[in-house]
């Protein structure tokens, strides 16, 4: 009868601990019942901050491309998260040196007797054992020999460090790029905007003159709808370059992790400033430079660890271990319900000599994976050195274009200033000083913009040969702008006359 309510007892409780473990499975719809308020709690907190940014700084004066690169490796979210890695890397390391330490586990238990076994000698009896059981059990297990896969995952666990590291340089080199890029985009869009104004500047005087011609009956109605016409275009151009240096402001300040409302001057221009390097030079810099370069050497090398660890499942794994018990009743002396203790302490060695082809199997795969990667390092390289000779050829085709922009750019002035003349002295008209003066406009902004693709062409040639960041090894964000970044007076507007 007891044995028939104790397994009654137990089915009620597996029925409950059933019913538990349903319970903490929820269905689908709950799931997304839950994550659709907890977006709508999302939307009300950005209601509640709109337009306050609280968690962004906010810039105010003037502002060179060192100073903004130095704010954005401070507060540039997508390099904040790749800091991270390290410290993942960190937890990495220490995971395999805990490979090689001991392991120390403490258990303690308790346990109810609802009866005492009796022993019925006949002449004589005893009881074995109490009704209140407890005990401490302390074990301690140190591995000693696992084949060499201990060492192996030490090595493992420190070239992942350098590989987190080199992709912290990675980062801090494409935010450099990408804040520089969009300091430069500003630059451009400042100064074609400056083109507009001057243009509408000139459009509106010429309409007065216009104006004042046709009274005097020296213009025709032609030539003042010609110039409304000028002014209206001019204006229109305006409009939307305003919308553009908006647009560059707005990219800058994103990519620095700064507040949308920062008010800063920019200190630097758009300047000349042409690098003649020699291909042979350039691919020796970035070969040295390049954390790309290091990553793949990297996983090369983390591979071939890899496969060490592997190896290791072929030979025997050794442990000393102890195990150590206090205990009452006395473990040793079954009838003695005092207090007691007893200890064991041994070497234990585990030896698979046939796992079904598991381990070649693995080994097979490891052993790809190793050549993956020497391959990807050859692909690396190779990517590496068409970047820095289509940069170099960006850098060549860069110094022609800002050089014939010049010569243009000369022209179109000296154009203009002669049909002026022309026009003050009535060999020319009105139209062909619009003309010239469009002309003007034009050569201008081509030149403005042959300055950016110089800047920008000299921007990806140090970015081709890693110089936008720190040395190989240097896993910290630096806080400072790399020496490579520009300083507010270098270069020069116009290129060297001949």
């Amino acid at each position: 009868m007891k044995g028939n309510n104790g397994a009654r007892a137990m089915l009620a409780a597996g029925v409950a601990m059933a019913v538990g473990l349903a319970g903490c499975f929820p269905p689908r719809e709950s799931i997304y019942a839950d994550l659709h308020a907890s977006r709508s709690r999302a939307y009300t907190r950005w209601l509640e901050c709109i337009g306050q940014e609280e968690d962004l700084p906010c810039l105010d004066g003037d502002l060179s491309t060192r100073d903004a690169v130095r704010v954005a490796l401070a507060y540039n979210k997508e390099l904040r998260g790749v800091v991270q890695e390290r410290e993942k890397a960190h937890g990495r390391v220490l995971e395999a040196y805990g490979e090689a330490l001991p392991t120390v586990s403490l258990n303690a238990g308790y346990t109810r007797l609802d009866q005492i076994t009796t022993v019925d000698l006949g002449f004589d009896s005893f009881q074995v054992g109490a009704k209140n059981n407890w005990s401490y059990d302390l074990s301690v297990t140190q591995p000693l020999y696992r084949g060499g896969a201990i060492p192996a995952a030490m090595r493992g666990a420190q070239l992942y460090r350098c590989m987190s590291d080199e992709g912290v340089r990675q980062a801090v080199q494409d935010v450099v790029l990408a804040v520089v890029g969009a300091y430069y985009d500003v630059l451009l869009a400042q100064r074609l905007f400056e083109v507009q104004e001057n243009a509408l500047e000139f459009a509106e005087a010429n309409l007065k003159d216009v104006i004042a011609r046709q009274e005097q009956g020296l213009a025709i109605r032609y030539d003042r709808l010609r110039a409304e016409l000028e002014v209206s275009n001019v204006k229109a151009d305006l409009i939307r370059q305003r919308n553009e240096l908006s647009r560059a402001r707005a990219a800058l300040f994103r990519a620095m992790g700064v507040s949308q409302k920062s008010q800063v001057a920019l200190a630097n221009s758009l300047t000349y400033a042409p690098l003649t390097p020699t291909y042979e030079e350039a691919v020796e810099e970035a070969f040295k430079q390049r954390p790309e370069l290091y990553q793949a050497e990297l996983d090369v090398r983390l591979q071939q660890e890899a496969l060490r660890s592997f190896y290791a499942d072929y030979w025997p794994n050794v442990e000393g271990w102890g195990w150590y018990q206090w205990a009452k009743p006395d473990p040793h002396e079954s009838t003695n319900i005092s207090w007691g203790r007893q200890w064991q302490a041994g070497l234990r060695l585990d030896w698979t000599l046939f796992d079904g082809l598991r381990r070649e199997g693995q080994i097979i795969q490891q052993k790809a994976l190793l050549r993956q990667s020497a391959i990807h390092l050859t692909d690396t390289e190779q990517s590496v050195l068409q970047e820095v000779r289509n940069a170099l050829l960006d850098l060549g085709d860069a110094d022609e274009l800002v050089e014939s922009q010049w010569l243009n750019l000369e022209r179109a002035n000296e154009a203009l200033r002669l049909v002026t003349i022309g026009a003050r002295e009535g060999v020319n008209t009105a139209l062909e000083v619009l003309d010239g003066r469009s002309a003007l406009t034009h050569a201008q902004g081509l030149y403005y913009q042959a300055l950016h693709a110089h800047s920008m062409a000299r921007l990806a040639y140090q970015r081709a040969i890693g110089l936008l960041g720190p040395g190989p090894g240097v896993g910290e964000v630096p806080s400072e702008a790399p020496a490579a970044v520009p300083d507010a007076q270098e270069g020069a507007e116009a290129p060297p006359a001949e």
